[in-house]
């Protein structure tokens, strides 16, 4: 399996049923709250928060044709609340960044033309979704987006450059599009960013992970072999989070990848066994939390996970459903943690699903 287009990665088929959950190890259970959203044969893949702001943001079903539409919701007076994007059918909106209330940028593809992917970027003013031009590449597609603290826009994902396609980073300073793709030829897609300055900068990509000194990308040899990074939080330059799935573990679906780097070197920090994907991490009051999926080998059921470091290795909390699905993004308001996704409703059918704990 290799992550797809949007950070994801390959799922089993979940049953429409509530399924039964690894009892967690220790730690205090979370408090959810969900909160619908009113989205049906739908996902969401990510959500952020920032200046009094949370926003959520996936894809829908449009049409009987299956053709996905990219959808975005914002969190206003205890509901969700949906805003028009005007993108056409048949595209995908992965990875978003909260910098102001207007001041929100979100990236994805278009696949309008099925013969060919174009990285998408929309941003929010505070009145309406805008499409904004995308780098001048022929094919390619967006997983992640930051916007670093000098208000510079960086977008990861993979592109067609030079009639090769690879792992692309592309930095928007204002006056267009900057592209910081050197060293990265190897890199099949760029999964996560973690933006610390303008010379300080890491990527997680299906080819490793990878650090930026303000001139080109070095591969570092810390990441396992098969691992996969998709998700990256940094506290600073020497203090560092990775999430991701280790694909060379034996287990038929991977397991939970977590290594944390204290500026010298990447080290991996345990986490519970089985066949487990994590898609994003977060940190709570310093504490980091990944979300994901777990998934039983034999019934090929599969369920929402949540990963709580408790000062010396990761171990499982409860989840807020215990509804087949999945967990694909995280965010911390304040106290408060957000967690998206979806879950099965029925066989055929997700819905996009939305829970917060405080």
């Amino acid at each position: 399996m290799v992550v797809a287009a949007g950070g994801a990665v390959g799922q089993a088929q979940a049953h429409p049923h509530s399924v039964a959950q690894p009892a967690p190890k220790s730690a205090a259970p979370l408090q959810w709250t969900q909160t619908p959203t009113g989205r049906q044969t739908a996902g969401l893949a990510d959500v952020d928060s920032g200046a009094g702001e949370t926003w959520a943001l996936g894809a829908e079903v449009a049409n009987d044709f299956g053709d996905g539409r990219p959808i975005a919701l914002r969190w206003q007076g205890g509901t969700w609340r949906v805003t028009r994007i005007p993108v056409i059918v048949n595209s995908t909106l992965t990875s978003l960044a909260v910098a102001g209330a207007n001041d929100v940028w979100a990236v994805g593809y278009d696949a309008s033309d099925p013969s060919v992917s174009k990285p998408l970027v929309v941003h929010w003013n505070g009145v309406k979704w805008a499409v904004v031009p995308g780098p001048p590449v022929p094919a390619g597609s967006f997983s992640d987006v930051q916007v670093a603290a000098d208000g510079s826009v960086w977008v990861a994902g993979w592109a067609s450059i030079h009639g090769r396609e690879h792992a692309a980073v592309f930095r928007h300073t204002g006056r267009g599009w900057e592209r910081l793709s050197a060293g990265l030829e190897g890199g099949i897609n760029g999964n996560a960013l973690a933006v610390l300055s303008a010379s300080d900068a890491w990527l997680g990509m299906n080819g490793g992970l990878a650090h930026f000194d303000g001139t080109r990308w070095s591969l570092v040899s810390d990441l396992p072999a098969a691992g996969v990074p998709t998700a990256l939080e940094a506290v600073g330059p020497k203090d560092i989070w990775l999430a991701g799935i280790d694909q060379g573990s034996g287990t038929p679906f991977g397991s939970s990848l977590l290594m944390h780097y204290d500026g010298t070197s990447w080290k991996r920090i345990a986490a519970p066994p089985g066949s487990t994907q994590l898609y994003d991490l977060v940190l709570r009051g310093g504490r980091p939390i990944a979300v994901g999926e777990w998934f039983e080998e034999e019934s090929f059921e599969s369920g929402q996970l949540v990963l709580e470091y408790d000062g010396s290795e990761f171990v499982q909390v409860n989840s807020p459903t215990d509804v087949a699905g999945t967990l694909t993004g995280a965010a911390v308001d304040g106290n408060r943690l957000w967690a998206v996704g979806h879950v099965f409703a029925t066989p055929a059918e997700p819905a996009a699903f939305a829970a917060y704990a405080e």
